[in-house]
């Protein structure tokens, strides 16, 4: 009963009441620094791809950012886009990152979220 009440205390966020599908992101560190116009073209190309909602070619870093629908397009088929471009992508492990991280199972939080989204009447 307590668990229903909370649920319902705090409104939605709007990707709930749109219903919106989640996106997932993928960074590749790519073998060589690109021209302007190279890093354009490839933005251009991950951007008209179905399924990619977004994507970054950062020169600098010589980083390829994508976000896309799981269900619509894969991180392997983005891998394939840049490797057309004669560029040799490796995937960014943000796992191997050292810092300080939750100590709470995401697995945990997730289940709580889903719940309170299942008991939210509002």
């Amino acid at each position: 009963m307590v668990f229903f009440i909370y649920a319902n205390l705090e409104e939605p966020s709007l990707a709930d009441r749109l219903k919106l599908e989640p996106i997932s992101l993928a960074v590749f560190n790519v073998n060589t620094t690109m021209s302007a116009q190279d890093s354009t073209t490839l933005a251009n190309t991950l951007s008209t791809t179905q399924g990619i909602t977004a994507a970054t070619v950062n020169r600098s870093t010589a980083t390829v950012s994508a976000t896309y629908h799981a269900t619509e397009t894969s991180e392997e088929a983005i891998r394939e886009i840049i490797s057309k471009q004669k560029l040799a992508p490796t995937k960014v492990e943000f796992a191997k990152f050292d810092g300080p991280k939750c100590p709470i199972p995401m697995g945990y939080i997730d289940f709580f979220t889903d719940v309170k989204k299942t008991l939210c009447i509002r």
